[in-house]
């Protein structure tokens, strides 16, 4: 269980917000949050700092969101803090903190529909499974067609991984071993020198991020096709959301449930032009093979829920039944 610490240590600062589809005007914050990756990787500047721009138009330029990157706290090691209130929000993936909590994690395995995940009940079991924990959830954006594996050498006739070390956070662990290979975590920061070294013969992550973080030098190819969801999460610490009135609270999640549908769009469209981009510096797709090209997003899917139910129990188990009656699962 993530331990609290004092309001006293909380960083957030007090300003105004005023929320023009409200009535009641709002007593205002500067809320702080906390990135796991810099400006440079395209989901910053494409939905972090979009949501900013929209909650700070939507209170009528009231409100503020100061970003913090990894540079302040690894990636790895982000959830602590922010549920402790040394940050107020944190936008991150959920598989970068799955031995805290699993279920940030499975919903990669959930198809990329804002409305039937919302509809089915599924956002509302995420958010209160983190609440639990001191975090409440106010979006989650999502990239559809989301996870590829980069990679030094084409995918061979074996069609595997076999005898490959492939970097991955757990999201990734179990497709990679029911291919043969060898999952290798390693933080963002050192993917590049890894492939450059061949510490790593490829790097599982989502279909966007190689180019801007130059990994087409390293790995010339791109895995196809591409699997899952790439789901990320805008969460907010408990106390400081508790702490805003109604209107404050009911203007952030409108703005995140907009951000969930205009992201699916926007992030699908730097996938392509990224994907463009990697073929214009050298990079090409080498396809999978066999058997696992018609299973590979299934296998996937289905091993990342047996991981988040192993760590996360029955409040994964029961997330899953609600995702296959509604059947948004892969």
């Amino acid at each position: 269980m993530i331990s609290k610490i004092n309001k006293s240590l909380k960083a957030s600062v007090a300003v105004a917000i005023t929320a023009g589809s409200f009535a009641t005007a709002a007593a205002a914050e500067d809320f702080r949050m906390l990135a796991s990756w810099d400006s440079s990787y395209p989901i910053v500047p494409k939905v972090a700092d979009v949501f900013a721009e929209m909650v700070s138009e939507a209170s009528g330029g009231e409100s503020t969101i100061a970003m913090t990157g990894p540079e302040a706290v690894p990636p790895f090691e982000q959830l602590q803090p922010v549920a402790a209130g040394v940050f107020d929000m944190l936008f991150t993936s959920g598989a970068y903190h799955s031995n805290e909590i699993a279920v940030g994690m499975v919903t990669d395995a959930i198809q990329a529909d804002p409305a039937a995940r919302r509809d089915s009940g599924a956002w509302d079991a995420v958010d209160a499974a983190y609440q639990e924990i001191g975090l409440k959830l106010i979006a989650l954006p999502t990239l559809p067609n989301g996870y590829n594996v980069f990679l030094r050498d084409p995918i061979g006739e074996s069609c595997d991984f076999a005898g490959l070390k492939i970097r991955g956070s757990a999201t990734y662990t179990s497709l990679i071993q029911s291919l043969g290979g060898q999952p290798v975590v390693l933080p963002p920061a050192e993917i590049y020198s890894a492939l450059e070294k061949g510490v790593v013969d490829g790097a599982a992550w989502p279909v966007i991020g190689a180019l801007d973080y130059g990994w087409y030098e390293v790995a010339k190819y791109f895995l196809r096709p591409a699997f899952g969801t790439a789901t990320y999460m805008i969460l907010m610490n408990l106390d400081t959301w508790n702490g805003l009135d109604e209107a404050e609270q009911a203007l952030l999640l409108e703005q995140g449930e907009a951000l969930e549908v205009s992201s699916i769009d926007t992030l699908a469209d730097v996938a392509a032009a990224e994907q463009t981009a990697l073929e214009e510096n050298g990079m090409e797709a080498t396809e999978m093979c066999g058997d696992a090209a018609a299973t590979m997003e299934h296998d996937w899917a289905e091993g990342v829920w047996a991981l988040g139910i192993e760590k996360g129990g029955a409040t994964v188990e029961a997330l899953k039944a609600t995702v296959d009656d509604a059947g948004i699962n892969f």
